[in-house]
């Protein structure tokens, strides 16, 4: 593979943004309701009973091998995981199969190596072929009634029970962690018990398998290399057919193309129920590609892995310049006390001024530009939902000339343990697992303004000319780069370790992504990183923090123990009303009416503008401005039913 040369790079941190009283308006639809482990485990079995029987898995308590999967109907047929016999029902289900999965009858296909990893490692923890794969499959169709279509949560759970017999044969794929119970080999691994399960939105849809002994175990969910979560039996078949191309994947002109070849073998990554995908990088300068994402202009986006300790990958195509322009141009724009731009904070709960990030930040919740950037993001990250309360409001951050931010984590520590929310990702918590830095200025080689990323090394450098930070600090003295900065200064002592780490140089339209935690949901202390001071012109960014389960304020947000009240351990959902807003033309004061939720400006309402149209929740409070005075308020109140009309 003729490896991409890398670019030099840097990054930002900031502040949680305001907290609302119960969830904030959205323009999507809320998710269900999250529930406790247990009772969502038990719901799901007493779903799956009544559907389509009870799926019994015989396995050894002791080895977790010799999987044995039977089903009983709803009618109480018996559907037996031999291989099928030559009667008209068992070829009808056959038919049916391959016609959901049509490399069943390609020889060239079933004898493709199909490669099984944990989440986030790029070595395989087993072993199969396609055809074995299918076989197995098959077996598992006709136990769950030979159904013409299965949701992804009754397809991810007859993955998992096939994979989980196949790789019992060589006790393969269990958990590694302390916690785990190899014995149970990949159910083992798919489960991590109540203790080290976040409840997620979707919990209470997961299918669990059942086994010999009563237990049950949760699922795994299944994703490509590059992210794309399995859901459906095409998926799975374009997953085969791409593997057997083996085909050469091409990006760059020909002065700087770099070339993949694709090893011919199909290889899936299994992620434990609770837990969110990680992209699984073995060596820097890798490329991930991602077809089904789509980027700026219709291209698709790609990724080269940056560093792998942390983990630092730059992200091609995500988006363009002209987005860029739209972001700065509306952060200017905007207002309103608590999205406009001023004084960066830090701190959770109650943010505060940190001497040591001296940059300025807003927050763009809702425009148009934004929102498709989210969606991108998340698409990127291998989920295959958009979930608004898993992320942060995007943050627009400025530098001047000087400005930086010390090194910092970005996920967020509940120092005092008072905090309701449980911040606690390697147990049952939630907390940002991944950062997406955008950069929306051009700097120059000395300008300054790189993400740093203290624990990382510059590969890209061979290292007899890699520089100490005191070999860095002493030739920015004897420079004049550094004028701007006062010496002895944490700002200029900063400098010099963005010249002699890991950074990342900003220019318009550059993503970069990395990890706050490791695949197990425990956090990645390497992923250290600050903004290095702005030596020349002005540095114009913006953060999206995504979060592997709801974040604190939304529904199905983690509570801590001692904060839950009947054993409830996520926030409950509510309500969701439509909330229509409109101007009846008729009140000339109103001509120049403006809304905003609380201080936050939300749209023109004046005589003639648009209806206005939100997602909104109990507690939401509505405020009309004319010239920037409150005129009018709207508490929502469930009581007033799901829609909601308000007219000024």
């Amino acid at each position: 593979m003729a490896k991409k040369k890398a670019k030099k790079d840097s990054v930002g941190r900031t502040s949680q943004p305001p907290k609302p009283a119960v969830a904030p308006p959205d323009d999507t639809n809320q998710p269900p309701k999250g529930a406790g482990y247990l009772t969502v485990v038990m719901k799901a079995v007493v779903l799956l009973l009544l559907t389509y029987g009870m799926a019994v898995y015989k396995v050894s308590p002791s080895t977790g091998r010799n999987l044995e999967a039977t089903a009983e109907s709803s009618e109480k047929e018996t559907l037996a995981s031999a291989p099928p016999t030559a009667t008209p029902q068992s070829e009808s289900c056959d038919h049916r199969f391959r016609s959901l999965l049509p490399m069943a009858a390609d020889a060239k296909a079933r004898s493709l190596p199909l490669m099984l990893h944990r989440n986030g490692e790029p070595e395989a923890c087993g072993e199969s072929t396609v055809g074995e794969f299918l076989e197995e499959l098959l077996k598992n169709f006709r136990a769950y009634g030979c159904k013409p279509q299965l949701d992804k949560y009754r397809f991810e759970a007859m993955l998992t029970a096939t994979l989980h017999r196949i790789m019992a044969k060589n006790n393969a794929c269990h958990s590694m962690e302390t916690y785990g119970d190899q014995t149970k080999g990949l159910l083992g691994y798919c489960d991590s018990g109540e203790d080290h399960t976040p409840i997620l939105l979707d919990h209470d849809k997961l299918v669990p398998l059942g086994s010999k002994d009563g237990s049950t175990s949760l699922p795994c969910h299944f994703h490509t290399r590059e992210g794309l979560r399995v859901t459906q039996a095409k998926w799975f078949s374009d997953l085969v057919r791409a593997a057997s191309s083996g085909e050469n994947k091409c990006e760059g002109d020909n002065a700087t193309q770099t070339c993949t070849a694709t090893p011919r073998e199909a290889h899936l990554y299994a992620v434990p129920a609770g837990r969110v995908f990680m992209f699984a990088p073995s060596h820097v300068g890798e490329i991930f590609h991602l077809p089904h994402v789509t980027g700026a202009s219709s291209k698709a986006i790609y990724l080269e892995v940056l560093s792998l300790k942390p983990r630092v990958f730059d992200v091609f195509n995500f988006f363009s310049r002209a987005e860029s322009k739209e972001l700065v141009d509306r952060a200017i724009a905007e207002t309103s006390a608590s999205h406009r731009i001023k004084r960066s904070t830090t701190g959770a709960g109650a943010a505060s001024l940190n001497s040591k990030r001296t940059s300025e930040s807003g927050f763009d919740t809702h425009g148009k530009t934004a929102l498709t950037i989210k969606r991108r993001c998340f698409s990127a990250l291998g989920f295959d939902e958009y979930e608004d309360g898993f992320s942060d409001g995007l943050q627009i951050l400025r530098y001047n000339v000087s400005k930086a931010y010390n090194s910092h984590l970005d996920y967020i520590e509940d120092r005092t343990g008072e905090l309701k929310h449980d911040y606690d990702s390697a147990g049952t918590g939630g907390n940002r697992f991944a950062t997406i830095l955008l950069y929306m200025s051009d700097l120059g080689e000395n300008d300054g303004g790189e993400t740093v990323f203290p624990h990382g090394i510059r590969s890209h450098i061979p290292e007899e000319e890699r520089i100490t930070k005191e070999e860095a600090l002493e030739q920015l003295r004897a420079s004049d780069q550094g004028s701007v900065l006062e010496p002895g200064s944490w700002e200029e002592s900063l400098v010099a370790v963005c010249r002699s780490k890991l950074s990342v140089r900003p220019h318009s339209s550059r993503a970069v992504l990395f990890y706050s935690q490791h695949p197990n949901g425990s956090v990645d202390k390497n992923s250290l990183h600050g903004a290095c001071p702005v030596l020349n012109d002005q540095k114009y960014a913006a953060n999206l923090w995504v979060w592997n389960t709801p974040r604190d304020g939304f529904a199905g947000s983690p509570i801590k123990k001692k904060f839950r009240n009947n054993g409830a351990s996520v926030a409950a959902k509510n309500l969701k009303i439509t909330g229509v807003f409109s101007n009846s033309g008729t009140d000339p004061r109103m001509d120049r009416a403006e809304l905003f939720y609380r201080d936050q400006f939300w749209g023109k309402l004046g005589k003639g503008d648009p209806v206005l149209k939100v997602n909104t929740y109990q507690g939401h409070v509505w405020n009309v401005k004319v010239d920037g005075n409150i005129v009018k308020t709207w508490e929502i109140s469930e009581e007033n039913g799901e829609k909601q009309e308000m007219t000024v």
